[in-house]
């Protein structure tokens, strides 16, 4: 049975912490629902996940099982232990007010970035902190020539998952992505579930 089990409902954020050791389990409940996430030190929003130093570590732009996930101090944070997709992403930022709002002329549109801000409201993390995530089954390929692709559906069915392990203390925020404008969710915005333990 999971230590602990949070639900992140479709569209909104949750964070939570996690001791070092620990396991973290985040699935795709129904399928096709990319989860952003972001890492910090626990009471240190200056330290945190970032997606750039991880890609410069690791050598390249995708990552799946038995990498190793980054700070910006170039310092291991989480563990990639399982993966039953292989297919995440590493440069798109969160969805957030301004590309509703420049890209396809909507305001008030709920998203990523201000799911964050929400779930992370008793720690004091700002709309201007919130770093680039790592977004977990989005499925959105370069060109040959390097140029970003189209956005298409996740790979990931129902019940697809990946486990991180914690190579220290750490505050972890989930965000199951609100976008419903392009392809990037399957055309349906549901839950992710995230379950915390102590071994596998």
């Amino acid at each position: 049975m999971p230590q602990r089990e949070i639900l992140v409902p479709g569209g909104y954020g949750r964070a939570f912490q996690v001791s070092k050791g620990e396991f973290i389990t985040v699935t795709d409940i129904e399928g096709k629902q990319v989860a952003d996430l972001v890492a910090f030190s626990p009471n240190n929003f200056d330290r945190y996940l970032s997606t750039a130093q991880t890609r410069i570590m690791l050598g390249k732009m995708h990552v799946t099982k038995g990498d190793c996930l980054y700070s910006n101090y170039k310092e291991p944070l989480l563990e990639i232990i399982e993966d039953t997709v292989g297919v995440h992403d590493t440069l798109y930022p969160c969805c957030d007010r301004e590309r509703y709002l420049y890209g396809f002329g909507v305001s008030e549109h709920r998203n990523c970035r201000e799911n964050f801000v929400e779930a992370f409201e008793a720690y004091g993390l700002k709309y201007s902190h919130v770093p680039d995530p790592l977004n977990l089954f989005q499925n959105t390929p370069l060109n040959d020539d390097g140029t970003f692709g189209a956005i298409l559906e996740p790979k990931s069915k129902a019940g697809d998952y990946v486990v991180l392990k914690a190579h220290e203390d750490l505050l972890i925020g989930l965000s199951a992505c609100p976008m419903d404008l392009t392809p990037l969710n399957g055309g349906e915005i549901t839950d992710i579930k995230a379950q915390i333990t102590n071994g596998l």
